[in-house]
Parts: structure tokens; C-alpha cells; sequence
């Protein structure tokens, strides 16, 4: 499978070096250290990586991260983005070949949600949409939690839908365990803006 990982541009010497690249904790840098702050989100994403995927090499706990769908559209991202690192820092952008079957796919918006541990509506109109949130507001804080994180596997739907009230699979994100320096395809140096 085709992918784009968008990584500062000293993680690429590093895994010239080394080989290989897992997502080191005590390593984060400063644009990966937020994630400590929604760790549930990351550990719940790492859980159902291990039941669809199969269990992380020794050491690592938590996934690298590459596009698959950027814009409805099997392309590389557009690098011209704000969204890619600081300003001015060096980044590099990596085409990869990784199996698909060591990759999981989940729709980038509907991640938000649950980093934020949120409710993932299923709704695809505005009348089931209201009928919904009637029916979410009535339940006890306990049932609420329950169910915010059992509609978290929405995420892993990404077949493209734009409705006019839904949109999904517009940008998918693919989580994979490791990458070795033999699945990078092509390598783009650029800065950050």
C-alpha cells in the first residue's frame, strides 16, 4: 500500500542510520509531545491496532502515522499546507510501500473525535442527525461514555460519502507499527510554512 508520512527532516537520517523507525515516547519531539495529552485516545487507537493488525514489535506502543487518501484523492498531500510542522523547519515527506495488511486505515475527521472523546454520530441526514442527539441527550452520563467510545469505530469507515450533511473518507489516515528505510519509495526535503 501506497502511503505519505510527513516527518521532521532528521527522523529520514535517522532511519538511514538505524534502518527502521518506531515512534519513540521519550523521543517526541515537539510537534508529536501533544499527544500525551489525549493518551486514552492513542492507547484505544494502539488496542484496536493490535485486535485488527496483530501486536506492536518489542518496544513500541503507539503507531506511526501516513496518508492514504488526502482530499478524496490517492495523492501525496499538499505540502504548501500550514498544517505540515513549524514554520521554517526542515520536513521531509515520504512516499512508502508498506503491506497492507500491517496498515490500518481511519478517517482523519472522525478522529478528532476521538481525541476529543466524543460522540461519533451515525446520522447521514439532518432528521436522523436531530433524532440522534435526542436520543444521546436522554441517556445517563455512564450510558453516554459507553457509547461515545463504541462509536469511535466509525472511524475505521472510510469509504468516501459527501451527501451535503455527511462528509467522510475525504482524508484517511493509515497507522502502521514500524517503517524500515526498504519501503521508502521516494523522499521530498521542504520547509514548513
Amino acid at each position: 500500500m501506497i502511503l505519505w508520512t510527513i516527518q521532521p527532516a532528521e527522523l529520514y537520517a535517522q532511519i538511514m542510520k538505524d534502518g527502521y523507525y518506531q515512534f519513540d515516547p521519550d523521543k517526541a519531539t515537539k510537534d508529536t509531545a501533544f499527544m500525551f495529552e489525549a493518551k486514552n485516545a492513542y492507547d484505544w487507537l494502539a488496542t484496536e491496532m493490535i485486535k485488527r493488525i496483530g501486536k506492536p514489535p518489542h518496544g513500541v506502543s503507539y503507531p506511526v502515522w501516513a496518508w492514504y487518501i488526502y482530499d478524496f484523492k490517492r495523492k501525496k498531500p499538499d505540502l504548501r499546507k500550514a498544517e505540515y510542522g513549524i514554520k521554517g523547519e526542515q520536513m521531509v515527506c515520504l512516499e512508502i510501500d508498506i503491506p497492507d495488511n500491517e496498515v490500518v486505515l481511519s478517517d482523519e475527521e472522525k478522529w478528532h473525535h476521538v481525541l476529543g472523546n466524543w460522540y461519533i454520530y451515525s446520522a447521514n441526514c439532518e432528521k436522523d442527525f436531530n433524532e440522534e442527539v435526542r436520543w444521546f441527550d436522554k441517556l445517563t452520563e455512564d450510558k453516554k461514555q459507553e457509547e461515545i467510545i463504541s462509536s469511535w469505530q466509525r472511524v475505521f469507515d472510510v469509504e468516501p460519502v459527501n451527501n451535503g450533511f455527511e462528509i467522510q473518507g475525504r482524508f484517511v489516515q493509515a497507522t502502521f507499527w514500524k517503517l524500515k528505510a526498504e519501503q521508502i519509495r521516494k523522499v521530498q526535503f521542504f520547509t514548513a510554512r
